[in-house]
């Protein structure tokens, strides 16, 4: 089953809107098209970028490792957990910490064996053109999504679909 990672900024009608009803949940993170200023989707690449964020497969208390796991869960489970809500506080937190890694000091941390070992999907991260193809433009575009958020002081709308 391939696993993808969606999220939204949320205007303040929609912060609104899942805090008091999480059905529109699905609706916000399953917005087809994406909104192009609003919302990201990493497709499989979400569990690489966060293996080279945080050295992990799954932790998320540190400020990096909240921009794929991070927030309070809301709503129902969509299949791989409910989707999670951080505040503006956390966002500008993310934000910072992905400010502080390029992509060259992730490209550093690209350890082809050791994300195979750790068992991170999607699995394929022998191909040599991986990290360039895959993970390098989509961190590119984690960090340009977090950076447009903190500016708007909005919310974010996590999943992993």
């Amino acid at each position: 089953m391939v696993m993808t990672w969606t999220a939204r900024a949320l205007t303040p009608e929609e912060h609104a809107a899942v805090t008091t009803n999480a059905k529109v949940v699905v609706d916000l993170l399953e917005d087809e098209p994406p909104h192009p200023k609003l919302a990201l989707h990493l497709g499989t690449a979400w569990h690489g970028i966060h293996w080279l964020l945080t050295g992990t497969a799954y932790e998320s208390e540190s400020a990096v490792g909240q921009a794929i796991f991070g927030g309070e869960p809301i709503g129902r489970n969509l299949g791989h957990g409910p989707a999670h809500l951080l505040d503006h506080r956390v966002v500008r937190r993310v934000d910072d910490a992905l400010e502080s890694l390029s992509v060259a000091d992730l490209a550093d941390r690209f350890d082809p064996d050791l994300m195979v070992e750790a068992d991170i999907s999607p699995g394929f991260w022998h191909d040599p053109e991986i990290f360039e193809t895959l993970l390098a433009p989509r961190y590119r575009a984690l960090q340009r999504f977090y950076r447009r958020a903190r500016k708007a002081g909005a919310p974010v709308l996590t999943a992993i679909l």
